[in-house]
């Protein structure tokens, strides 16, 4: 065994490695060389391994066995080996009773006894005064412990434990406070590479930087030593000694950076600008250090610091919830709230951060936000009243401060209220929840958010279907939902309309959900009269019918609600047999004194009208197949009165005349005439009767009384054409009962008032003429003959009747002109019947004029008769008394001279008559022509008739 394995073979017995140094902060006492764990030897050669059965002897036995073995030993440097190995070995056993016996305090000295020894027989053995330096230190014996290393450093620099000289050195200086020469020695080491006294030294140089203040040196190597262990492992992966140095080097940041100015200095350290992946932790370290130092404002603003610089990354809510709990801690109070409410902000469910966090993020958040949106939303509520009270108090004089706090108090609500939201969308599980949302919709309510308050109100009563504030909340719904619909604008009809089923909908629900509460039957009819307002009728229907179901039984007032609206919901669906009876039911409910009496028996009445008129839409179909009113529309028109004598009833008993005179029901059509005159006698409808009178009247053969209702007309219809036509009617409905002279007595007022048209005036002149010649009042006949005569109306009629009145003037010249005799003396009567023809063919002339044929051939048949009877008067007049036979015979001669041009004047007026039947007329007077001239030519015209032929002949 060679130097380097006997050494190797003697320190395996030993601890195998160096534990890290935990060396505490400047203002505590670094550990010795005698606190340090046993380090390894390093050597380029592989160890050589010990053997298996070494691991279970006794201590004391081995070192019996050395102890013989160098007793026997005669060779020098074997002896060396075995002598520290002796020496390893009671340093061994003194350590191991050290350790069994932490309360004593054990001596070292053997140990350093046999490693002195050592070292004075081999000066530069850097093993031995490694040992000797550790013995030493444990000795308690520092000075001459670093004396030994200080000899390995001189001696033999390229030693492997040149690293641990190194450190030592440097923490001794360090102790010291030489921090310019420990920071040497430490930064040297550190140049030699890594080894199992790096992360100290780093440490132990970044302690020596600040001691030095320089702050940024020592932050610098002092992040260097944190991101190696970061890249070594996490934190919880991290042995417990490298734990502890990460927490310390934490804890010289948190020195640094106050030092640095503060939080703000975190980020000037930031590798190419991008933050650390243990960022949080500097953060945390400076704001515990704050803490700890009670300076609670800077250690929150720290926190927070880190929140603002790296709002979305996972420790941000844990650094956020540091600062409230700081500022709690410092009693900080007024900033606590703030800083909750930005938490809120921050991680609540509205936020970013809470949308992009995972399940498990999420559920720890929750138990913060939990207690802070209930907290904070009571906060902004009792401010919200407080506010409001104050604008209730204000002076009305101070109207802008007044409208200053109610605007506050308005924003203090909704933020409540969008808290209470939140807690409830955040955690719709929680029993809390419930009364938070309706809380919540108190708040949107004195907000003036009704549409918000109708929502959560309908939440908390029929989602939530909450016991405690159900009722409340949804009553609450119906008025918030009645308040929108209120204010909404007119021209947004869509919205107004929504509203109001929204209204609608609540109110039954609520009836529903809670029937016993003393509001439900109020608002189930509320929501009925809704319904039949909207022209929802089968729905108002349903409602009222549910209300009329309700038990306790609704009160009188609300029974007459009932009934209306079931009333007007069927007969607005048609069903009017079922509005009437809705109707009756509330004119009975009704008192009698009732404003809306008078409306109910309207519609009710209005209701059996509806009735009579779809019975009309079926008619009956008589034998013939004509269609006519039915019986039963006749019955519904006429039960219409049974309910009162009103406008409608008037309307249904005249629809009923008509429809009973269509029937040709002319003796009911008659009475119901008479009960219409007698109860509505001053109706818009009454004057119209008066023309339906005349129709019954003259059915059932009662020209007299249809006469008196014609008069009626004529006097008081205020169409003229009806009055003038009414006049006419009158006095032919009196001619035809043969009241003469009241028909006289109105065609002449007709005469009189209704000049036009000139045809009916002329009719009515023609049946004066008729009246007075049945009267025999011959005068007054001639009167209106002469108006009829020189009448200028060029119609056929007019020319008719004015060719028969002056015929009839002509025939009563004529019959003056026959009756008139001719005696003696001859020439005074001849020149009478002279004056008289003339007046008679001047007559007749005029008859000849107006060229109608009817009265054309009587006028020449009398004219030429006018002839023949002045020749046959002549022939026929008195002879004088005291002629002889010649005078008398010569008298004849002369009288027949005198009738000769008469006679053949007769005879040619009357041929000229008879030719009238080339053109077809062969009347009377044509016929009495051929007999006049059968007399006077009898050779000629005295033949039989040949009638057949003549008729023959004119086809």
């Amino acid at each position: 065994m060679n130097r380097f394995g006997s050494r190797s073979f003697s320190l395996r017995l030993l601890t195998a490695a160096i534990c890290c140094i935990s060396t505490a902060c400047s203002n505590q006492s670094a550990l010795t060389l005698a606190d340090l764990p046993t380090a390894t030897a390093a050597s380029t050669e592989e160890p050589v391994s010990a053997p298996p059965e070494l691991i279970s002897v006794d201590l004391t036995t081995l070192v019996q066995s050395y102890q013989q073995a160098l007793a026997s030993q005669p060779d020098p440097q074997i002896r060396t080996q075995i002598r520290l190995r002796l020496a390893d070995l009671e340093m061994e056993r003194l350590e191991q009773h050290q350790a069994d016996n932490p309360e004593v305090s054990v001596g070292f000295a053997s140990a350093v006894q046999h490693y002195q020894t050592l070292a004075k027989e081999s000066p530069r053995d850097d093993y031995i005064l490694y040992r000797l330096a550790r013995a030493r230190a444990m000795d308690g014996e520092m000075p001459g412990a670093l004396q030994a290393l200080e000899r390995i450093a001189q001696g033999a620099p390229e030693s492997p434990f040149m690293g641990e000289v190194l450190f030592r050195r440097g923490e001794a200086a360090f102790n010291r406070k030489e921090y310019s020469a420990a920071a040497q020695d430490f930064r040297a080491l550190l140049e030699k590479g890594e080894s199992p006294f790096s992360d100290n030294a780093r440490y132990m140089l970044a302690w020596s930087e600040f001691k030095s203040s320089d702050y940024r040196r020592s932050t610098e190597i002092f992040l260097e030593s944190l991101d190696i262990l970061q890249q070594r492992a996490s934190e919880a992966e991290l042995p417990l000694g490298q734990k502890r140095l990460r927490e310390d080097s934490l804890r010289g940041l948190a020195l640094n950076f106050s030092y640095l100015g503060g939080a703000e200095a975190i980020e000037s350290f930031n590798p190419d600008g991008k933050p650390r992946g243990y960022q949080h932790l500097l953060y945390s370290a400076l704001g515990n250090w704050y803490r700890e130092k009670e300076l609670f404002r800077n250690s929150a603003d720290t926190y927070l610091a880190f929140v603002k610089h790296y709002p979305n990354s996972t420790e941000a809510p844990s650094l956020h919830l540091q600062a409230i709990e700081t500022l709690q801690n410092g009693g900080l109070h007024d900033e606590v709230l703030p800083t909750k409410r930005e938490f809120v902000q921050r991680y609540g469910i509205r936020s970013e951060y809470w949308q992009q966090a995972e399940t498990s993020q999420r559920e720890a958040l929750a138990q913060s936000l939990r207690p802070w949106l209930e907290e904070l939303a009571q906060f902004d509520h009792a401010r919200a009243q407080e506010l409001a009270q104050l604008a209730t108090k204000a002076p009305a004089n101070k109207s802008k401060q007044k409208q200053q706090l109610k605007a506050q108090s308005r924003k203090a609500y909704l933020a409540a209220a969008e808290l209470y939201r939140q807690f409830s969308q955040t955690f719709p599980q929680d029993p809390r929840t419930p009364p938070m949302v309706f809380l919540m919709a108190e708040c949107l309510e004195q907000a003036g958010d009704y549409a918000g308050a109708w929502r959560a109100y309908s939440q908390v009563a029929w989602e939530y279907q909450d016991k405690k504030h159900g009722a409340e909340a949804g009553y609450a719904a119906i008025l918030s939902s009645a308040q929108v619909h209120k204010e909404t604008p007119g021209q947004d009809a869509e919205q107004k309309i929504l509203w109001l089923d929204r209204n609608i909908e609540a109110s039954l629900k609520f009836a529903q959900s809670w029937p016993q509460d003393k509001r439900a039957l109020p608002v189930q009819l509320s929501a009925a009269d809704k319904l039949l307002q909207q022209s929802r009728f089968a729905e108002a229907i349903a409602a009222a019918q549910a209300a009329d179901k309700w038990q306790p039984p609704a009160y009188k007032a609300q029974q007459l609600n009932i009934a209306m609206i079931l009333a007007h919901s069927h007969f607005s669906l048609k069903d009017y047999m079922a509005a009437e009876e809705a109707y009756t039911r509330a004119l009975n409910i009704q008192p009698k004194d009732s404003h809306l009496r008078e409306d109910t028996r309207k519609q009710l009445q209005l209701s059996i009208y509806r009735q009579a008129e779809l019975a009309l839409a079926q008619p009956a179909l008589t034998e013939d197949g004509r269609e006519i009113p039915s019986e039963e529309a006749l019955r519904h028109l006429l039960r219409i009165r049974e309910s009162g004598r009103s406008e409608i009833a008037a309307t249904a008993q005249y629809d009923a005349i008509n429809y009973l005179m269509e029937l040709q029901q002319w003796q009911r059509a008659s009475a119901e005439l008479a009960d219409f005159r007698s109860f509505y006698p001053a109706h818009q409808l009454a004057p119209t009767l008066a023309a339906k009178a005349v129709v019954i009247f003259e059915a059932l053969k009662m020209p007299a009384a249809a006469a008196g209702e014609l008069l009626q007309l004529a006097q008081n219809d205020p169409d003229r054409e009806v009055r003038r036509q009414s006049l006419f009617l009158a006095a032919e409905s009196l001619q035809k009962a043969g009241e003469y002279q009241g028909a006289i007595e109105s065609y002449r007022n007709y005469n009189k008032l209704w000049p036009k048209p000139a045809e009916q005036r002329l009719e009515a002149q023609y049946q004066l003429v008729q009246l007075y010649a049945q009267t025999n009042q011959p005068n007054k006949q001639n009167y209106w003959l002469q108006q009829l005569a020189k009448n200028s109306e060029k119609s056929p009629r007019g020319r008719y009747l004015s060719a028969y009145s002056q015929s009839a003037l002509a025939e009563q010249s004529y019959e003056k002109f026959a009756s008139l005799k001719l005696h003696l003396p001859l020439k005074t009567s001849l020149a009478n019947k002279k004056r008289a023809m003339k007046t008679t063919v001047a007559d007749y002339r005029k008859v000849l004029e107006l060229e109608i044929a009817e009265f054309t051939t009587q006028a020449n048949f009398r004219l030429a008769e006018v002839y023949r009877q002045l020749s046959h008067d002549l022939m026929e007049s008195q002879r004088p008394k005291n002629l002889n036979d010649l005078e008398l015979e010569q008298y004849e001669i002369l009288l027949e001279e005198q009738a000769f041009p008469f006679e053949e004047k007769a005879i040619e007026l009357h041929q000229a008559n008879i030719q009238r039947t080339s053109d077809g007329i062969y009347d009377d007077w044509v016929k009495r022509s051929f007999a006049s001239l059968g007399e006077l030519l009898p050779a000629r015209y005295k033949k039989p008739e040949a009638t057949l032929e003549w008729s023959h002949a004119l086809h």
